[in-house]
């Protein structure tokens, strides 16, 4: 044999062995007269043996075949051995490791024309990460179509120049009423319906941003097909070619009610400050860094100071540079101490000193400690005790004319004279009170506190002439009572006390009215928090549900379609198949994720309780669901129906799903029927819902009502499993309770309660 034919077979030899190599795959032989079978190297390596490292046998052969699948294999050779036909299978192969490959086998009827000899010619291919990667994608692909689907809101495309749509989605007809083909028909559809007092600023703004290439959202009212307004909120992408837009993408989010929450806390809000500013005396809120946050109108009178003047002011800015100081360490007290009293005199911007009684807490505002207080100005207090000092030998007379107990005390002669309040106030006649009685009679809690201050007055000094203070005094029945003491220290030349005169009035009324105050203060601010925290969470919410999740599935939703319509021609029935595999489960997720916001809206209507008639309820909720009863010819009966004073919100959304559900899992074999009846209880209104439908099993009458649980598969029957959990909640926040009884094959009865 020559050497040139021996050296051009091992090249080919050697190509073979890469080819195979490359691939992951191998060949194999049958030869029918010589009854052999024969392996290339590319099969003993694809098995993970050495080259030729067994003779290869039928038997050897058979043992690779995984066990699940042998048996099928050899069917299928059996049949393209006595029928002579091709052999294609796929099927798996054991490796030297015990793992398993799969592979597809493919062979052909050969015939030598030299020796006339039959044989099988074949080959193995390893498609094992073939395998792996498609159902990867598929996956992925399932995902993110079910994502799509679930939009909670009108994915649209239209021109950047003429802002005619090219396409919106079918959400469409659910949020506006209008139909696709009726919004496309338009080419000034979209601006023509757009509420007159919005549409030149929505129009101009998406004028302007798209014309600088930028992407941009607004809000703006739009009329739907029944006259009725809703809000929009229109996130918009311009998508540009060469410097120029040439198309927008945006999506369209339903906000209404987001706009209403809103609209109803700037009311709350309005009448809260409303509230603050009927109050008497000063009411003021500042936090420890000296912020002021809160203060009614009062203030602005007294000091004279404007409301933008006083944002830019600090407490101690109300009072003279030498009072400053000790303002500050009185509100440093508050803070310690979580209460404090003090009289101070606010210094006006004219320049006048007004004296005011403070009482001021420690409370916790918007999650930080802040200083809430009231003041009383006392000039009217002043100037009564200006008059007691020069009139201070007529104060029986003051005494019978005011709600006070005055007394006298003079210095030289030792000696306290009480007029006769002591005894409408206390129950003490005067002759029996005495200095050390008095300070007797004081709490024994305040008497150090007040025992001290005495002793500082005490001291001459010329300044010390006005006193006032607050204490508990014990009256004749033991009672400990709220008293404001207010004096005028009358001195010598040289400071020391001559005389005193005061006064001793009961102000329980006044502490209690402090007290509820504080409580309607603490409820007020409770309230305030409670609701940002409710819009924070709803705005948090609509975000995820209108960004977080519809984004991605429009994205999903517009490739997909892409994919389909450019690709369409070029895919497989199982490639489509797939395609539509992804887009119905995104459809499945936007009915899930509007469920959910049904769900949660359930409980918390933005209406009133309203006079309601339950048939006009039952015939709208029909024309509502016209093509679904149509379609099964659905015969609704109903017995005399009352009207009633509810939430019809709530109400709705308990018909529309029974009745849904009655339609939707009615019987193949016969007429959908279903019946409504009602009873007045006591203090309920009981109703009741019948069908004629497949009916439920006794095991699952609570499983149902329980969110996301379902008892069909969605290929037998569409739904996301919420609609009766949705029922049951609203049947609770009437204040009711339903229940179920059912046959299989026979039908089922929903008596759900709710409270007149």
């Amino acid at each position: 044999m020559p050497n040139s034919f021996i050296e051009d077979n091992k090249d080919l030899e050697f190509q073979k062995q890469l080819l195979e190599e490359l691939t992951h795959s191998g060949t194999w032989e049958l030869n029918l007269q010589q009854n052999k079978l024969s392996w290339s190297q590319g099969v003993f390596k694809m098995l993970g043996y050495e080259p030729n490292e067994f003779e290869v046998t039928f038997e050897k052969g058979l043992s690779v075949i995984h066990p699940e699948d042998r048996e099928r294999a050899v069917d299928h050779m059996n049949e393209v051995l006595n029928k002579s036909k091709d052999y294609k299978i796929k099927k798996r192969l054991i490796k030297n490791d015990g793992t398993h490959i799969w592979v597809i086998s493919k062979a052909k009827w050969l015939k030598n024309n030299t020796t006339g000899e039959t044989i099988l010619s074949g080959a193995f291919r390893d498609i094992t990460e073939i395998l792996s990667t498609k159902k990867e994608l598929e996956t992925v692909v399932e995902t993110n179509q079910s994502l799509y689907e679930n939009l909670d809101g009108i994915f649209w495309e239209a021109d950047a120049q003429t802002f005619e749509f090219l396409f919106v989605s079918p959400q469409v007809e659910k949020i506006t009423g209008f139909t696709q083909e009726e919004w496309l028909a338009d080419p000034k559809f979209w601006q023509n319906h757009i509420f007159l007092e919005d549409r030149d600023s929505a129009i101009n703004l998406c004028h302007l941003e798209t014309q600088r290439l930028k992407d941009h959202a607004f809000d703006y009212r739009f009329i739907k097909k029944d006259g009725e307004l809703i809000w929009l909120n229109d996130r918009v992408k311009v998508i540009s070619e060469n410097g120029k837009a040439v198309k927008l993408q945006g999506l369209m989010v339903d906000i209404t009610r987001e706009k209403n929450i809103t609209a109803a806390l700037q009311e709350e809000i309005a009448l809260n400050q409303s509230f603050l500013h009927k109050l008497p005396g000063i009411f003021f809120l500042f936090d420890l860094k000296g912020k002021i946050i809160l203060w009614n109108h009062n203030i602005e009178s007294i000091s004279g100071y404007s409301e933008q003047e006083i944002r830019e002011m600090k407490p101690d800015d109300f009072f003279k540079k030498e009072d400053q100081k000790r303002i500050l360490d009185e509100i440093k007290k508050v803070a310690e101490e979580d209460r404090n009293e003090v009289l101070m005199e606010i210094q006006a911007k004219d320049g006048r000193n007004i004296p005011v009684h403070f009482s001021a807490s420690l409370i916790q505002y918007q999650g930080k400690p802040c200083i809430l207080g009231i003041g009383q100005d006392i000039r009217e207090l002043i100037e009564s005790k200006r008059l007691i000092e020069e009139n201070i030998e007529r104060y029986e007379l003051v005494t019978k004319a005011t709600n006070e107990a005055i007394w006298d005390y003079d210095f030289r002669e030792e000696s306290l004279h009480c007029g006769d309040g002591f005894f409408k106030l206390f129950g003490y006649e005067p002759s029996e009170m005495s200095l050390e009685k008095f300070m007797g009679l004081i709490h024994p809690d305040d008497q150090e506190r007040v025992t001290k201050k005495i002793q500082d007055y005490l001291t001459p000094d010329l300044s010390k002439t006005n006193w006032l203070d607050e204490f508990r005094f014990k009256k004749k029945n033991n009672i400990y009572t709220y008293v404001v003491s207010k004096a005028i220290f009358l001195r010598n030349k040289q400071g020391y006390i001559t005389r005193i005169v005061g006064s001793i009035q009961d102000i329980s009324h006044q502490k209690e009215y402090e007290r509820s105050l504080k409580s309607l203060n603490e409820k007020l601010e409770l309230h305030i928090r409670e609701l940002a925290f409710s819009n924070q969470e709803l705005q948090r919410f609509a975000f995820i549900a209108s960004h977080d999740l519809q984004e991605p599935l429009r994205m999903i939703s517009s490739f997909m379609g892409l994919l389909e319509k450019r690709y369409g021609d070029k895919l497989d029935d199982k490639a489509l198949k797939y395609i539509s595999f992804a887009t119905e489960g995104a459809k499945q997720m936007q009915r899930i994720i509007l469920d959910l916001l049904e769900h949660s809206r359930v409980g918390s209507p933005d209406e009133s309780k309203v006079n309601l008639s339950v048939d006009k309820l039952l015939k709208e909720i029909q024309l509502y669901l016209k093509k679904n009863i149509q379609e099964k010819s659905v015969k609704i009966t109903h017995s005399q129906l009352p009207s009633i004073h509810t939430f019809k919100t709530p109400l709705f959304q308990i018909f529309m799903n029974l009745i849904s559900n009655s339609i939707k899992y009615a019987h193949p074999e016969r007429t959908p029927a279903i019946h409504i009846d009602c009873k007045e209880l006591k203090n309920h209104w009981q109703f009741s819902i019948s069908d004629n439908g497949i009916g439920i099993s006794p095991e699952y009458f609570e499983k149902i009502f329980v969110i996301f649980e379902r008892l069909h598969t969605k290929d037998k029957f569409e739904g996301t499993g919420i609609g009766l959990a949705i029922v049951k909640k609203a049947v609770e926040y009437l204040g009711g309770e339903i229940k179920v009884k059912s046959e299989i094959n026979v039908g089922s009865t929903f008596t759900f309660t709710f409270k007149k």
